[in-house]
């Protein structure tokens, strides 16, 4: 019979979870599982690598052999050649959460994730955790988790052509308002619905402008969970984002009762502007507290 190697028992596992690369961290957890799954009568090796240092050096020497391939841009990333264990192209957004496991894909790039945009933005929108944060790379066990995994994840500055925004965001811990996602197999972390349309009128400059960030919510309007928005709009604390949102959720008629509250709590103020980046205009939202400071008329279109 013939063992398994290690490079086989590596990519076999890549195909079963419909990866096509792989960073160091998670080729040494692939390999602790193939480990533990196979019997020793029917691999080749003893112990799995025992840490990031011999993995790194397995998946160089994989790669003379033509099994592998580092991507270019993304630092400690490797594509997997082996014809078995590749199906289908590589995507963007699996080797970006390969690149920086812990952080979300958000704004632009989740707007086009949740099919709420039909643009092809010319660069990629990632949230990164706070320091306090207590979550794992996507796929990962907690069992699984050691200590010597802290330290990984990089921000690369661009992949394939097009550049990568990097944000450490003040409205809320980043991790409100993510979830995991399986479109392909494998897990990509990624706000969800309702908390990328909040983040779009938080900073429409980062979604492709404000009318795209109003058109998104139009084409949510009959699918967003409205509880959840609530709940995450209250979760991130910014009572500026309870106006904007009360405001285009009463242009939408999504009636919640959580919006007789916010707009009693609603209060005159030098961010009170539905886009904060644009100055304060005439048109005026008494229930708000807001200055319309941009045109809305999609939203009246939408409801007619």
């Amino acid at each position: 019979m013939k063992k398994t190697t290690l490079g086989r028992a590596l990519t076999e596992q890549l195909a079963a979870e419909q990866r096509h690369v792989v960073s160091v961290w998670r080729a040494l957890l692939l390999l602790q599982r193939a480990t533990q799954k196979i019997p020793s009568e029917e691999r080749r090796w003893e112990q799995a690598p025992a840490n990031l240092e011999a993995t790194q050096a397995l998946l160089s020497r994989l790669t003379r052999m033509g099994e592998f391939r580092p991507l270019k841009d993304a630092p400690y990333v490797y594509e997997a050649l082996a014809p078995y264990a590749r199906k289908g192209l590589v995507s963007e957004n699996e080797v970006l959460m390969e690149a920086q496991p812990f952080s979300a894909l958000s704004h632009a790039t989740a707007l086009v994730f949740h099919d709420l945009s039909d643009d092809f933005p010319q660069e990629f929108h990632l949230i990164l955790p706070s320091n306090e944060s207590t979550l794992l790379p996507p796929g990962v066990k907690p069992i699984e988790w050691d200590e010597q995994f802290t330290s990984i994840g990089h921000t690369p500055k661009s992949l394939f052509g097009k550049p990568i925004q990097w944000h450490q965001l003040t409205a809320g811990p980043a991790e409100i308002g993510t979830a995991e996602y399986r479109p392909n197999g494998y897990p990509v972390r990624v706000t969800t619905p309702e908390r990328t349309l909040i983040d779009a009128i938080h900073h429409p400059e980062w979604c492709g402008g404000f009318s795209k960030a109003l058109q998104a919510w139009i084409e949510a309007r009959d699918t967003i969970n409205l509880d959840t928005l609530v709940e995450t709009v209250d979760a991130l604390g910014v009572n500026i984002l309870r106006q904007r949102a009360g405001f285009i959720m009463d242009e939408l008629e999504l009636h919640h009762p959580a919006l007789m509250e916010w707009s009693r709590s609603a209060k005159r103020g030098g961010s009170s502007r539905l886009v904060g980046s644009e100055p304060f205009s005439s048109q005026y939202s008494e229930k708000w507290k807001l200055s319309i400071n941009a045109p809305v008329g999609l939203l009246a279109e939408a409801r007619a």
